[in-house]
């Protein structure tokens, strides 16, 4: 409909709570970037009448900073990234730096121990080539989650004992914050059969014998007074 009428002001309204990547990608198609993280100042969204139907956010980020990846896109081509800001309509055009070598890790999972109640592991993370300790990043078995101390260790407590296995995983530092780029790994421990120890065997064994010595000399004097008449256990003179 053409209207002569024009808008007095223009007023930019948050509609969601982080920026969008603008994408013509199909099912059959990964877009070419996609956003990892947004961070800069948080407000709380505005409030506006009820004549006004725009879905607004209760808080949003005013975005300054952004760290956006690619996996379709070449390495050698991916070289600049343009940020378009669709409110004041100014565009930036950004190199990309390179942060360095990724270097390859090494887990290490340790059964320190495990009873009817959980079970207690300890992950190690050291550089592959060095063996240096990774002191960045997180370890992640089964539902927790550990961040790794300055020795490049994180103890974990199982709620539950679980099977035989135990499946872990060392999840890198996001590499947008981390000055040493990281790659994950994974490895597996074999939890120990959980068999009582020789000590409570033998006392097991000497309970047992002090409860059934008594009966079994008792059934054998009986059988001896009564010349094996009644039980059977000795032979008739």
């Amino acid at each position: 409909m053409n209207s002569s009428v024009r808008p007095a002001q223009l007023h930019a309204i948050p509609t969601q709570k982080r920026p969008d990547m603008p994408s013509k990608a199909t099912e059959d198609a990964e877009p070419p970037l996609v956003i990892e993280e947004a961070w800069g100042s948080k407000h709380a969204g505005p409030s506006l009448s009820s004549e006004i139907a725009i879905p607004t956010v209760d808080n949003y980020t005013n975005a300054t900073s952004i760290a956006v990846r690619s996996e379709t896109l070449p390495a050698a081509t991916f070289d600049e990234v343009t940020v378009h800001g669709i409110v004041r309509g100014q565009s930036e055009t950004i190199s990309v730096t390179d942060n360095g070598t990724v270097r390859d890790t090494t887990l290490e999972l340790t059964v320190l121990e495990s009873n009817s109640s959980g079970t207690l592991v300890q992950a190690t993370v050291t550089e592959t080539t060095t063996g240096d300790p990774v002191t960045t990043g997180r370890v992640d078995v089964g539902n927790q989650s550990a961040a790794l101390n300055a020795s490049g260790m994180a103890v974990l407590e199982l709620e539950k004992r679980p099977s035989s296995l135990i499946d872990g995983q060392y999840v890198p530092a996001d590499w947008w914050r981390a000055d040493q780029l990281y790659s994950a790994a994974e490895d597996r421990a074999t939890v120990p059969p959980n068999y009582p120890k020789f000590q409570k065997l033998v006392q097991l064994f000497l309970v047992t014998l002090l409860w059934f010595l008594p009966v079994a000399l008792a059934v054998y004097g009986f059988d001896y007074l009564t010349d094996g008449a009644v039980l059977g256990l000795r032979d008739h003179q």
